[in-house]
């Protein structure tokens, strides 16, 4: 396994490549209900609710509550291991999607809303798999590494569509809702109730894929030349050697981590308000659900499919460069989507917006798993979750707000705007070689 690795020809070890493997399939089960949220999201909120306004709230419920578990959740994974964090991201999802299936049926508002809260507990626990795969890999390949993990994600981005084609057969609809569950009234909401109660089925084999991972990541991290050899040592070594007392201030002030906090936030909190109201939007126009989320899956695709490729230029070009990139597509993203109600040209926008997020995701990891040592990377990204958890309640609760008084236009405008202001700070970081910044 290369990694589709560039011009370093390092040789992967064979358990570095099965750990991968395995969190990349891991990955790609785990983006289902993510999908499932920005596909029928809005639509649910605005069909119970009877106000497109409030079609904001899945997006801000799920980033509300990734923005509490994110830096909880980096305690954990830091002291107890990793695998720790994929295990209760796995858990918190398996409900989420049960009480989703149940609100639906019911019509029950409060019941949707706590879903959607749980949906993005384990949402946020999950982001620590970012942290694993970093962990694995040593500096000179660590983006490569991780963007070989979220890769994978984009196999997800076609399970979704299928999901949704199983539950509208005849057969799966006959065998399942009307002979085994017979006694609940599902009149309303049928359909959603049918995809949310079948995601669990798809969750469930990743317990097995998480179990098999040895050793836990952070092992591998602490021990990197047990695995890559003595080439390794030196600089690994004596990073966890340094002073590893967690001081927020130190971590808030660096400029380094300021600013791949503050890229990936407006990266995720632009991608997810447009994203959100595009969907309910195209619903309106009169796409079917289908056809949102085979365009929701090319969203996906942008987001993960050139995670690798992103990664090798990454580590080739660094992270800087990579990270501006990002930007300027994102930016772009927002511009193109709201242009025409062309059902391709919206596509396109959704996209782009993905890969520009690929690129700020993959980069901004990569600079935090470089700046920090292992004892403190899970806490380290919870702090940069929770700040693109709060960035991303501001921008969902206000976005649809502002589309519902102008349009969708005017707020896909603003962030393109707002997509350009990290590259002002970016411009200002001095990166030696790909990793190292004076």
């Amino acid at each position: 396994m290369n990694l589709l690795r560039s011009k370093n020809k390092t040789k992967i070890p064979p358990l570095i490549v099965r750990n991968t493997l395995l969190f990349a399939i891991s990955q790609a089960f785990q983006g289902i209900p993510m999908q499932m949220a920005v596909t029928t999201g809005a639509s649910m909120v605005a069909y119970l609710t009877g106000s497109k306004a409030l079609a904001g709230i899945p997006g801000m419920l799920i980033s509300g509550s990734r923005f509490i578990v994110a830096f909880p959740t980096g305690f954990i994974t830091d002291k107890y291991g990793r695998k720790k964090g994929m295990y209760i991201s796995l858990t918190l999802g398996l409900i989420a999607c049960s009480i989703l299936s149940f609100s639906t049926s019911a019509s029950s508002i409060p019941l949707m809303f706590f879903g959607f809260v749980l949906l993005g507990l384990g949402f946020g626990a999950n982001t620590q798999l970012r942290v694993a795969a970093g962990d694995m890999y040593p500096v000179k390949l660590r983006a490569s590494g991780i963007g070989t993990v979220l890769t994978f994600s984009v196999f997800g981005a076609f399970l979704s569509p299928l999901l949704i084609s199983l539950v509208n057969l005849d057969c799966i609809n006959l065998f399942v809702f009307d002979i085994c569950l017979t006694d609940l009234n599902l009149e309303k909401f049928d359909e959603l109730t049918m995809i949310w109660g079948f995601i669990p089925f798809f969750l469930l084999p990743i317990f097995l894929f998480i179990f098999y991972i040895k050793p836990d990541p952070i092992d591998i991290a602490k021990n990197i030349d047990k695995y890559w050899g003595n080439e390794f040592k030196t600089n690994e070594k004596l990073k966890q050697s340094s002073d590893t007392t967690f001081q927020l201030k130190k971590i808030i002030t660096d400029k380094v981590n300021l600013a791949a906090f503050f890229s990936y936030s407006i990266a995720q909190s632009m991608m997810v308000m447009v994203m959100f109201l595009t969907s309910l939007i195209m619903v309106d126009k009169g796409y079917d659900y289908l056809a949102v989320s085979l365009t929701v899956s090319i969203h996906v695709v942008g987001m993960f499919a050139f995670s690798s490729l992103i990664g090798i230029f990454t580590d080739m070009l660094g992270r800087k460069r990579v990270l501006i990139f990002g930007m300027i597509t994102l930016a772009l993203g927002c511009f193109i989507t709201p242009l025409t109600s062309n059902y391709f040209v919206i596509t396109l926008g959704l996209f782009l917006i993905g890969l520009g997020w690929s690129g700020a995701n993959v980069a901004s990891s990569s600079i935090i798993a470089d700046r920090n040592p292992v004892e403190q990377r899970g806490r380290v990204t919870g702090l940069n979750d929770m700040t693109s958890g709060a960035f991303s309640v501001i921008f969902t609760l206000f976005g649809p707000i502002i589309a519902n008084l102008t349009s969708l236009s005017i707020v896909c405008y603003i962030a393109t705007i707002i997509s350009l202001v990290p590259i002002i700070l970016l411009l200002s970081l001095n990166e030696i070689k790909p990793g190292q910044f004076k």
